[in-house]
């Protein structure tokens, strides 16, 4: 042990001043011996197989001294710990090793030693360890030899170890040292019951369940965006099972003849289309948090339809789309980028206005429902509090600001305070208003140099993202967080949450076409369906949205393309060529009627998309 921690050492001399921060070891040296290593004579092979089976079992639990550490940065770059042989005499004991340091002081020093060597050594651990979590889950499910507790005992020693790699790359390091993604195991999704392990993972939490039996849900860095929207839905759906059933306890208690009002099992909205956000807030008011883990049915006043999907669809689109009207003010809209951010000028009386925000996208993601409120990443990075807010989120709201701040951190000469002219203080518009505001105290009279320009970057950032808007963001996460404040939801990242609330935006319309199912006479041949592709396919992208809008309530497809969605069904409707398509958004279901020319099915079309919301709607 002795001799591999002495080895591999920095130079000129740097590996005398080794600390809890620098493990002294030159990583491009280790990764060029264990290379040649590959190729040496067999025997040589084999004594390093048995050395480093020794070495792996007399590794204590707390290291003589720092320099004994190294070892573990060294050994994984063996080649001998790519060998399947070796899984349960070197690369399980080495995972075993490395992570009964985690609860010591060593283990720290591990940590931050990794993030002193950087991408190499984490995306090392990645590829040798990956793998070993699917060849011990397939030799668990074939009931091999290999006992039951010993795989639980190997997988938890590879799992934390894992972990541990991913914290240092992804928590403790800016930026990441790689994207969080590489860690994604697609093959848990067919792999694992994910449902059962989110239940044992709950009912652990709760109930005297033995510890020692791993749950993938502990591990959630591993799970991809399908399998933890696949969570966050499944726990949504428990919760409004739990309400229903509630509900109907509650009522039939109330028939037995208990003194107690009725409860409605469902979340239920009756709004007019014409003031549909004052509806909409004057009935949330009225709920308790724990209505809102009922399914959401909407109502139009003096509209017919049962709501199974697509009123709901329209609802969240036209609601939102009130919402972002001007004359509310409650945001700044950002034409370079298409993105929204809260307004700086905040009076307190548009609290509820925020907070019905926040629900309404916690409402979305809980009922499964698209939404088109076009947020930077910066609000989910404030949402899950898991990612700090920097330069780079400026460059998604205003690439102008994002690109003359980045001029500024990059100017050199000694003249930037004269040649620029910043001071510590920038200008805001309200309702065609101009205004001067400090960035920090008398910092109108402080100006921008050499010395302070990060300074000066920061605090802009700061501003922007978080102080001209803690009050506005603050009631928007409360909204949030009545609906949505469980454990699923921190399995996630910003960009995924993101990605799930707003859907996706890149249409592949010729597989929109592939996967359209036809009824009854209709087919992919017929005269009028060959009309319908050759004039949809015709349309410029925005009216082709619309026709998206018109047909599933929704003019975005979700995260994972239309796979994951409804396909169109296009039937024939038994009208002549005065009438228009009709479409039910519930089952994305097109009514088409067998129009004698391609003219006045384009004609026709085209009138429907452009005046579709309450009109020809099911």
């Amino acid at each position: 042990m002795c001799n591999v921690a002495g080895s591999f050492l920095s130079l000129p001399d740097t590996h005398f001043r080794t600390s809890s921060s620098n493990p002294g070891i030159d990583l491009d040296q280790v990764i060029a011996v264990m290379e040649k290593l590959r190729s040496c004579d067999p025997k040589i092979q084999d004594l390093l197989f048995e050395h480093i089976q020794s070495i792996l079992l007399t590794l204590p639990e707390t290291a003589p001294c720092f320099e004994a550490l190294r070892i573990y940065l060294v050994l994984p770059f063996c080649h001998i710990f790519e060998n399947e042989e070796s899984f349960e005499t070197v690369t399980a004991p080495f995972a075993q090793a490395a992570t009964r340091l985690k609860k010591t002081a060593d283990g720290r020093v591990l940590d931050y030693w990794i993030l002193h060597i950087g991408r190499k050594f984490v995306q090392r651990i990645i590829e040798l360890y990956k793998p070993l979590v699917i060849k011990i889950i397939q030799i668990n499910s074939m009931g091999s030899a290999l006992a039951a507790e010993q795989y639980q005992t190997v997988l938890e020693a590879i799992l934390e170890l894992l972990k541990k790699v991913h914290n240092v790359s992804c928590n403790m390091a800016k930026p990441e040292l790689v994207q969080h993604d590489a860690f994604y195991m697609k093959e848990l999704n067919d792999m694992i019951d994910i449902k059962r392990d989110y239940d044992f993972w709950q009912a652990r939490r709760y109930l005297s369940i033995d510890k020692k039996i791993v749950s993938f849900c502990d591990y959630a860095f591993l799970f991809d965006l399908k399998a933890k929207i696949l969570l966050l839905q499944y726990h949504g759906q428990c919760e409004m099972q739990e309400a229903i059933r509630n509900a109907f306890m509650h009522n039939f208690q109330t028939m037995m003849g208990a003194r107690v009002e009725t409860v409605n099992p469902l979340l239920m909205l009756h709004v007019h289309r014409n003031t549909i956000v004052q509806d909409t807030i004057a009935q949330l008011d009225k709920y308790k948090d724990d209505d809102f883990k009922k399914p959401l049915q909407v109502y139009f006043h003096n509209e017919e339809g049962l709501d199974a999907g697509g009123i709901r669809k329209e609802f969240f689109l036209l609601l939102t789309k009130e919402i972002l009207n001007p004359k509310y003010g409650m945001f700044t809209i950002y034409e370079e980028t298409n993105t929204i951010w809260f307004n700086d000028f905040y009076h307190g009386e548009e609290e509820p206005m925020y907070k019905l925000i926040g629900t309404l996208c916690a409402l979305a993601v809980y009922n499964i429902t698209i939404i088109d409120l076009p947020f930077p990443l910066a609000l989910y990075k404030k949402l899950l509090n898991k990612t700090k807010i920097d330069l780079d989120d400026m460059k998604s709201l205003s690439p102008t600001i994002y690109n003359s701040l980045k001029s500024l951190l990059n100017y050199k000469p000694d003249d930037l305070e004269t040649t620029l002219c910043y001071a510590f203080d920038i200008e805001r518009e309200h309702y065609g208003e101009r205004r001067r505001i400090e960035l920090k105290p008398g910092g109108s009279l402080i100006m921008v140099n050499q010395k302070n320009k990060q300074e000066f970057v920061d605090l802009y950032i700061d501003y922007v993202f978080n102080k001209s808007c803690e009050k506005q963001f603050q009631a928007y996460s409360a909204g949030f967080r009545r609906v949505i404040n469980s454990k699923p939801l921190e399995l996630f990242y910003p960009d995924e949450l993101m990605s799930f609330v707003i859907g996706n935006t890149n249409y592949d319309w010729n597989e929109f076409q592939k996967k359209t199912e036809y009824k009854g006479e209709y087919h992919a041949n017929h005269p009028v369906i060959q009309w319908f592709w050759q004039v949809f396919h015709k349309l410029v992208d925005n009216e082709k949205k619309k026709f998206l809008l018109f047909l599933t309530g929704s003019d975005r497809v979700p995260v994972f393309g239309w796979s994951q969605t409804l396909p169109m069904t296009i039937q024939r409707s038994h009208t002549d060529d005065l009438h228009l398509p009709v479409s039910h958004t519930c089952f994305n279901v097109l009514d088409l009627p067998s129009y004698s020319s391609k003219e006045i099915l384009k004609a026709k079309l085209f009138q429907a998309i452009q005046h579709n919301q309450g009109f020809n709607l099911v």
